[in-house]
């Protein structure tokens, strides 16, 4: 039997966490990250955010955890 490979648009709805969550930040990440909140975001919410950004734009990866974190409330995204 052949699996076909899942597509991007696959990959992004699938859903195997409780995702988005928000959980204080764990004792080895805090010697870099400092204390307090850290979000992980579900895919589909990633993408929405570059969806947002102009063409022609940039958007660093630190832009979009910040953006994760401040919709969610959390220290870091």
């Amino acid at each position: 039997m052949t699996r076909t490979q899942k597509t991007y648009r696959e990959k992004l709805r699938e859903v195997k966490k409780n995702l988005p969550f928000v959980e204080p930040i764990p004792p080895k990440m805090a010697r870099t990250l400092g204390t307090g909140t850290i979000c992980v975001p579900a895919p589909l919410e990633v993408d929405e955010i570059m969806r947002l950004v102009p063409a022609g734009r940039l958007m660093t990866v630190n832009q979009v955890r910040k953006a994760v974190a401040r919709k969610h409330g959390a220290t870091v995204g």
